[in-house]
Protein backbone atom coordinates (compact mmCIF):
# COMPACT_ATOMS: atom_id res chain seq x y z
CA UNK A 1 0.00 0.00 0.00
CA UNK A 2 0.93 3.93 -0.69
CA UNK A 3 1.47 5.62 2.07
CA UNK A 4 -0.05 9.18 1.78
CA UNK A 5 0.68 12.53 3.28
CA UNK A 6 0.13 12.84 7.16
CA UNK A 7 -3.69 14.07 7.41
CA UNK A 8 -5.77 15.45 10.63
CA UNK A 9 -7.36 12.58 12.36
CA UNK A 10 -11.16 14.14 12.81
CA UNK A 11 -14.41 14.30 11.90
CA UNK A 12 -15.75 16.85 8.95
CA UNK A 13 -19.18 17.60 8.05
CA UNK A 14 -20.34 16.56 4.88
CA UNK A 15 -22.55 18.03 1.94
CA UNK A 16 -25.44 18.67 3.19
CA UNK A 17 -25.06 18.31 7.07
CA UNK A 18 -26.50 20.85 8.97
CA UNK A 19 -23.85 20.22 11.84
CA UNK A 20 -21.80 17.77 13.62
CA UNK A 21 -23.40 15.60 15.70
CA UNK A 22 -22.73 15.89 19.84
CA UNK A 23 -20.64 12.44 19.69
CA UNK A 24 -18.78 13.98 16.58
CA UNK A 25 -17.89 17.15 18.73
CA UNK A 26 -17.01 14.99 21.68
CA UNK A 27 -14.84 12.94 19.56
CA UNK A 28 -13.22 16.01 17.62
CA UNK A 29 -12.69 17.75 20.37
CA UNK A 30 -10.63 14.76 22.27
CA UNK A 31 -8.42 14.50 19.32
CA UNK A 32 -7.37 18.44 19.89
CA UNK A 33 -6.93 17.77 23.51
CA UNK A 34 -4.63 14.97 22.91
CA UNK A 35 -2.27 16.61 20.51
CA UNK A 36 -2.55 19.30 22.59
CA UNK A 37 -0.94 16.88 25.40
CA UNK A 38 1.35 14.43 23.44
CA UNK A 39 2.55 18.28 22.18
CA UNK A 40 3.42 19.72 25.56
CA UNK A 41 4.80 15.99 26.62
CA UNK A 42 7.13 16.13 23.90
CA UNK A 43 8.30 19.37 24.85
CA UNK A 44 8.74 18.51 28.54
CA UNK A 45 10.75 15.33 26.97
CA UNK A 46 12.52 17.89 25.07
CA UNK A 47 13.72 20.74 27.35
CA UNK A 48 14.55 18.36 30.89
CA UNK A 49 17.80 16.89 29.53
CA UNK A 50 18.70 20.31 28.07
CA UNK A 51 17.85 22.36 31.33
CA UNK A 52 19.63 19.55 33.45
CA UNK A 53 22.44 20.11 30.99
CA UNK A 54 22.92 23.66 31.30
CA UNK A 55 21.70 23.72 34.87
CA UNK A 56 25.19 21.45 35.17
CA UNK A 57 27.38 23.11 32.97
CA UNK A 58 26.30 26.60 33.44
CA UNK A 59 23.98 27.38 36.39
CA UNK A 60 25.99 25.24 39.06
CA UNK A 61 29.10 26.42 38.37
CA UNK A 62 28.29 29.89 38.88
CA UNK A 63 26.67 29.22 41.60
CA UNK A 64 29.74 27.64 43.10
CA UNK A 65 31.85 31.00 42.21
CA UNK A 66 29.44 33.02 44.28
CA UNK A 67 29.39 30.81 47.04
CA UNK A 68 33.12 31.01 46.93
CA UNK A 69 32.54 35.07 47.09
CA UNK A 70 29.97 34.72 50.13
CA UNK A 71 32.36 32.93 51.90
CA UNK A 72 34.97 35.10 51.64
CA UNK A 73 32.33 38.21 51.82
CA UNK A 74 31.79 36.16 55.69
CA UNK A 75 35.40 35.79 56.65
CA UNK A 76 36.06 39.89 56.14
CA UNK A 77 33.05 40.38 58.29
CA UNK A 78 34.44 38.37 60.61
CA UNK A 79 37.66 40.13 60.31
CA UNK A 80 35.78 43.66 60.40
CA UNK A 81 33.71 42.76 63.86
CA UNK A 82 36.69 43.68 66.32
CA UNK A 83 37.98 46.63 64.18
CA UNK A 84 38.12 49.71 65.71
CA UNK A 85 35.06 52.96 65.01
CA UNK A 86 32.52 49.81 64.70
CA UNK A 87 29.68 50.70 67.32
CA UNK A 88 27.85 47.76 69.16
CA UNK A 89 24.94 48.54 66.60
CA UNK A 90 27.86 48.05 63.63
CA UNK A 91 28.15 44.78 65.05
CA UNK A 92 24.94 43.13 65.18
CA UNK A 93 24.56 43.97 61.62
CA UNK A 94 27.56 42.34 61.03
CA UNK A 95 26.70 39.23 62.60
CA UNK A 96 23.13 39.45 61.11
CA UNK A 97 24.58 39.62 57.54
CA UNK A 98 27.45 36.63 58.67
CA UNK A 99 24.17 34.80 59.86
CA UNK A 100 22.15 35.39 56.88
CA UNK A 101 24.39 34.51 54.29
CA UNK A 102 25.82 31.87 56.50
CA UNK A 103 22.91 30.11 56.51
CA UNK A 104 22.44 29.98 52.84
CA UNK A 105 26.02 28.41 52.03
CA UNK A 106 27.09 26.74 55.15
CA UNK A 107 25.45 23.18 53.67
CA UNK A 108 27.58 23.58 50.81
CA UNK A 109 30.70 24.04 52.13
CA UNK A 110 33.55 21.54 54.00
CA UNK A 111 35.12 24.61 55.64
CA UNK A 112 35.33 24.78 59.68
CA UNK A 113 36.09 28.21 59.70
CA UNK A 114 32.69 29.31 58.33
CA UNK A 115 31.05 27.18 61.00
CA UNK A 116 32.81 28.46 63.77
CA UNK A 117 32.28 31.97 62.29
CA UNK A 118 28.56 31.44 61.65
CA UNK A 119 27.84 29.51 65.34
CA UNK A 120 29.59 32.44 66.86
CA UNK A 121 27.75 34.68 65.19
CA UNK A 122 24.38 33.37 66.79
CA UNK A 123 23.41 30.41 64.09
CA UNK A 124 22.35 27.26 64.57
CA UNK A 125 24.89 24.04 65.21
CA UNK A 126 24.70 23.00 61.69
CA UNK A 127 26.59 20.20 62.46
CA UNK A 128 23.92 19.01 65.47
CA UNK A 129 20.81 19.44 63.34
CA UNK A 130 22.47 17.47 60.49
CA UNK A 131 23.31 14.79 63.20
CA UNK A 132 19.62 14.80 64.48
CA UNK A 133 18.34 14.55 60.89
CA UNK A 134 20.82 11.18 60.57
CA UNK A 135 19.21 10.00 63.94
CA UNK A 136 15.62 10.17 62.92
CA UNK A 137 16.71 8.58 59.12
CA UNK A 138 18.70 5.48 61.36
CA UNK A 139 15.58 5.01 64.11
CA UNK A 140 12.82 4.92 61.22
CA UNK A 141 10.87 7.28 63.46
CA UNK A 142 8.62 9.88 62.30
CA UNK A 143 8.53 13.86 63.36
CA UNK A 144 4.82 13.62 64.16
CA UNK A 145 2.95 10.07 64.75
CA UNK A 146 -0.13 12.09 65.46
CA UNK A 147 -0.49 12.83 61.82
CA UNK A 148 0.43 9.13 61.02
CA UNK A 149 -2.13 7.80 63.06
CA UNK A 150 -4.55 10.30 61.39
CA UNK A 151 -3.96 9.23 57.81
CA UNK A 152 -4.75 5.33 58.77
CA UNK A 153 -7.71 6.81 60.60
CA UNK A 154 -9.17 7.82 56.72
CA UNK A 155 -7.71 5.46 54.56
CA UNK A 156 -9.94 2.74 57.77
CA UNK A 157 -12.72 5.07 57.00
CA UNK A 158 -12.68 4.92 53.16
CA UNK A 159 -12.37 1.10 53.67
CA UNK A 160 -15.30 1.17 55.95
CA UNK A 161 -17.14 3.29 52.85
CA UNK A 162 -16.32 1.40 50.14
CA UNK A 163 -17.34 -1.77 51.85
CA UNK A 164 -20.68 -0.31 52.38
CA UNK A 165 -21.65 0.08 48.60
CA UNK A 166 -24.86 0.65 47.76
CA UNK A 167 -27.02 -1.30 45.44
CA UNK A 168 -27.34 1.21 42.89
CA UNK A 169 -23.49 2.15 43.15
CA UNK A 170 -22.49 -1.46 42.51
CA UNK A 171 -25.12 -1.03 39.14
CA UNK A 172 -23.29 2.22 38.29
CA UNK A 173 -19.90 0.49 38.78
CA UNK A 174 -20.86 -2.86 36.45
CA UNK A 175 -22.16 -0.38 33.73
CA UNK A 176 -19.17 1.54 33.87
CA UNK A 177 -17.02 -1.71 33.79
CA UNK A 178 -19.06 -3.01 30.71
CA UNK A 179 -18.03 0.20 28.70
CA UNK A 180 -14.63 -0.15 29.34
CA UNK A 181 -14.49 -3.72 28.54
CA UNK A 182 -16.40 -2.56 24.83
CA UNK A 183 -14.19 0.26 24.76
CA UNK A 184 -10.94 -1.71 25.23
CA UNK A 185 -12.93 -3.99 22.74
CA UNK A 186 -12.51 -1.19 19.81
CA UNK A 187 -9.19 -0.85 20.73
CA UNK A 188 -8.22 -4.57 20.10
CA UNK A 189 -10.39 -4.17 16.81
CA UNK A 190 -8.38 -1.60 15.35
CA UNK A 191 -5.25 -3.61 16.18
CA UNK A 192 -6.78 -6.75 14.37
CA UNK A 193 -7.26 -4.38 11.14
CA UNK A 194 -3.87 -2.87 11.13
CA UNK A 195 -2.52 -6.54 11.93
CA UNK A 196 -3.85 -8.07 9.31
CA UNK A 197 -2.82 -5.86 6.64
CA UNK A 198 0.82 -5.03 8.15
CA UNK A 199 2.13 -8.37 9.11
CA UNK A 200 5.13 -9.05 7.57
CA UNK A 201 5.37 -12.47 7.47
CA UNK A 202 2.47 -12.86 4.81
CA UNK A 203 4.92 -10.45 2.30
CA UNK A 204 7.12 -12.13 -0.10
CA UNK A 205 8.98 -8.55 -1.67
CA UNK A 206 11.68 -7.94 0.48
CA UNK A 207 11.20 -4.02 0.84
CA UNK A 208 7.61 -4.47 1.34
CA UNK A 209 8.60 -6.88 4.19
CA UNK A 210 11.04 -4.10 5.11
CA UNK A 211 8.12 -1.25 5.51
CA UNK A 212 5.75 -3.71 7.01
CA UNK A 213 8.05 -4.94 9.72
CA UNK A 214 8.77 -1.22 10.81
CA UNK A 215 4.80 0.03 10.79
CA UNK A 216 3.65 -3.65 13.10
CA UNK A 217 6.24 -2.53 15.29
CA UNK A 218 4.66 1.15 15.53
CA UNK A 219 1.02 -0.91 15.80
CA UNK A 220 2.23 -3.09 18.49
CA UNK A 221 3.64 -0.53 20.80
CA UNK A 222 0.68 1.82 20.01
CA UNK A 223 -1.63 -1.32 20.81
CA UNK A 224 0.78 -2.22 24.19
CA UNK A 225 0.23 1.70 24.90
CA UNK A 226 -3.46 1.31 24.60
CA UNK A 227 -2.93 4.36 22.05
CA UNK A 228 -5.81 4.47 20.63
CA UNK A 229 -5.02 7.70 18.53
CA UNK A 230 -2.04 6.14 17.25
CA UNK A 231 -3.78 2.99 16.07
CA UNK A 232 -5.98 5.70 13.87
CA UNK A 233 -3.73 7.62 12.70
CA UNK A 234 -1.84 4.31 11.62
CA UNK A 235 -4.91 3.62 9.74
CA UNK A 236 -5.38 6.57 8.00
CA UNK A 237 -1.35 6.30 6.95
CA UNK A 238 -1.54 3.06 5.25
CA UNK A 239 -4.98 4.00 3.86
CA UNK A 240 -7.04 1.54 5.77
CA UNK A 241 -9.62 4.27 6.23
CA UNK A 242 -10.25 7.46 4.63
CA UNK A 243 -12.36 10.74 5.62
CA UNK A 244 -15.68 8.91 4.43
CA UNK A 245 -14.71 5.96 6.93
CA UNK A 246 -14.05 8.75 9.76
CA UNK A 247 -17.44 10.47 8.77
CA UNK A 248 -19.55 7.51 8.76
CA UNK A 249 -18.37 6.34 12.24
CA UNK A 250 -21.96 5.04 13.85
CA UNK A 251 -22.76 7.01 17.22
CA UNK A 252 -21.86 3.87 19.39
CA UNK A 253 -18.55 3.66 17.70
CA UNK A 254 -17.68 7.41 18.69
CA UNK A 255 -18.98 6.56 22.27
CA UNK A 256 -16.51 3.73 22.43
CA UNK A 257 -13.63 5.68 20.78
CA UNK A 258 -14.12 8.87 22.86
CA UNK A 259 -14.33 6.74 26.04
CA UNK A 260 -10.89 5.14 25.45
CA UNK A 261 -9.49 9.00 24.17
CA UNK A 262 -11.02 10.47 27.05
CA UNK A 263 -8.62 7.91 29.43
CA UNK A 264 -5.63 8.49 27.29
CA UNK A 265 -6.00 11.99 27.46
CA UNK A 266 -6.46 11.30 31.48
CA UNK A 267 -2.71 9.31 31.38
CA UNK A 268 -1.11 12.27 29.48
CA UNK A 269 -1.91 14.49 31.68
CA UNK A 270 -0.65 12.49 34.24
CA UNK A 271 2.43 12.09 32.91
CA UNK A 272 2.61 15.39 32.30
CA UNK A 273 2.14 16.00 35.78
CA UNK A 274 4.68 13.67 37.57
CA UNK A 275 7.22 15.21 34.85
CA UNK A 276 6.32 18.48 36.01
CA UNK A 277 6.17 17.50 39.91
CA UNK A 278 9.76 16.08 40.02
CA UNK A 279 10.66 18.32 37.75
CA UNK A 280 10.11 21.14 40.48
CA UNK A 281 11.26 18.94 43.31
CA UNK A 282 14.58 18.50 41.56
CA UNK A 283 14.93 22.48 40.99
CA UNK A 284 13.30 23.30 44.33
CA UNK A 285 10.75 25.45 42.31
CA UNK A 286 7.05 26.34 44.32
CA UNK A 287 3.70 24.99 43.52
CA UNK A 288 3.15 28.92 42.93
CA UNK A 289 5.27 29.82 40.27
CA UNK A 290 3.70 28.84 36.61
CA UNK A 291 5.63 26.59 34.41
CA UNK A 292 6.05 25.34 31.35
CA UNK A 293 8.91 23.48 29.22
CA UNK A 294 9.54 27.37 27.52
CA UNK A 295 9.55 29.12 31.04
CA UNK A 296 11.53 26.39 32.69
CA UNK A 297 14.34 27.33 30.34
CA UNK A 298 13.53 31.11 30.82
CA UNK A 299 13.89 30.74 34.07
CA UNK A 300 17.26 28.82 34.32
CA UNK A 301 18.57 31.31 32.17
CA UNK A 302 17.64 34.46 33.65
CA UNK A 303 18.63 33.11 37.13
CA UNK A 304 22.43 32.40 36.06
CA UNK A 305 22.34 35.98 34.31
CA UNK A 306 21.55 37.09 37.87
CA UNK A 307 24.01 35.28 39.59
CA UNK A 308 26.47 36.77 37.35
CA UNK A 309 25.63 40.41 37.64
CA UNK A 310 25.82 39.43 41.76
CA UNK A 311 29.29 37.97 40.86
CA UNK A 312 30.33 41.10 39.67
CA UNK A 313 28.98 43.67 42.09
CA UNK A 314 30.34 41.23 45.13
CA UNK A 315 33.80 41.08 43.30
CA UNK A 316 33.58 45.06 43.79
CA UNK A 317 32.42 45.12 47.01
CA UNK A 318 35.18 42.60 48.33
CA UNK A 319 37.57 45.16 46.48
CA UNK A 320 36.43 48.13 48.81
CA UNK A 321 35.51 46.10 52.16
CA UNK A 322 38.99 46.21 52.14
CA UNK A 323 38.84 49.59 53.96
CA UNK A 324 37.00 49.41 57.22
CA UNK A 325 35.53 53.22 56.13
CA UNK A 326 33.68 51.37 52.87
CA UNK A 327 32.24 48.94 55.50
CA UNK A 328 31.08 51.33 58.46
CA UNK A 329 29.68 53.67 55.07
CA UNK A 330 27.50 50.25 53.71
CA UNK A 331 26.50 49.26 57.34
CA UNK A 332 24.53 52.48 57.84
CA UNK A 333 21.92 52.13 54.74
CA UNK A 334 21.84 48.26 56.23
CA UNK A 335 18.54 47.66 58.31
CA UNK A 336 18.15 44.68 59.94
Amino acid sequence: MKKTENKALNVVEQHGQASLSPGQKIFNALLRKLETERQLLAAWQETIPLHQQYYANQYQPLMRSYHALLAQLVRLLDNAYSAKGLSRHDQEKISHIICSVGAAIIGDSDAADLKRIYRMHGGADVDAAEEQQEDFAESGQEPDSGLHASAEHQREHARAAKRKKSAKAAAREAKQQEELHKASQSVREVYRKLASALHPDRELDPLEHARKTALMQRVNIAYDKKDLLGLLELQLEIEQIDQSRINSLSERQLQHYSKVLSEQSAELRDEIAGMEAEFRMRFNLGLQEAMSPLLAMRHLKSAAKGIQQNIHVLKNDLLAFEDIKNIKAWLKSYHI
